[in-house]
């Protein structure tokens, strides 16, 4: 009886081509898409906040140095230098540019555009104009310092030499927690940042 049942039937052992292609269709679109999403964004990592700043006095102190922050993504180097010339406050800086990174030998080289203050001179009447400072770093970056050679150009001069130092700047705890916790989301959503006390330049 069942083999008379199975004969009448023979539908129910060959579907059309159209309806077994119909069906796989169907089970895939319920699939759950996780396979198809898209590749996660690279993270920020903050390598720290380097630093030589000094300060001196108690009722009116000054602060004298440089601090260097530093980020890395996707293996890119970027970040903010700072220099203290006079009274603690808003401190000067400018991003990092033209960074050269070699992770193998820690060599590190990089330029920022500062504008430290207001010039006056014989080129710029009494008004003045603001200063263009262009500070170029030649050395090496380890997890504890930052040194080097710095030479400190005007950017109104560019061909003259400049005045040139070695620094040597360390690695501050504090410093660094406090940028880890404040990083930015990418490299192109800070560059689009605005940065007070920036170059004006």
């Amino acid at each position: 009886m069942t083999l008379t049942a199975v004969a009448s039937h023979p539908a129910r052992l060959r579907r059309p081509c159209w309806l077994l292609a119909a069906t796989l269709a169907t089970a895939t679109s319920a699939l759950p898409l996780i396979a198809w999403a898209a590749p996660p964004q690279p993270k920020v990592e903050t390598l720290g906040v380097y630093s030589n700043v000094r300060v001196t006095g108690g009722d009116d102190p000054h602060a004298e140095g440089y601090d260097c922050e530093l980020y890395r993504e996707n293996g890119q180097l970027f970040g903010l230098f700072y220099s203290s010339q006079g009274m603690v406050g808003d401190t000067p800086r400018g991003r990092l540019q033209d960074v050269r990174y070699d992770p193998v030998k820690r060599t590190l080289f990089f330029r920022a555009k500062l504008t430290l203050g207001q010039e006056i001179n014989r080129d710029t009447g009494p008004d003045g104009r603001p200063s263009r400072d262009l500070f170029e770093f030649d050395g090496t970056l380890d997890g504890k310092r930052l040194s080097g050679s710095l030479t400190h150009h005007d950017g109104y001069r560019p061909s003259e030499p400049g005045e040139r130092e070695t620094v040597t700047l360390k690695f501050d705890r504090e410093r660094s927690a406090q940028a880890r916790e404040f990083a930015p989301a990418s490299r192109k959503a800070w560059q689009a940042e605005d940065l007070p006390m920036g170059p004006q330049w």
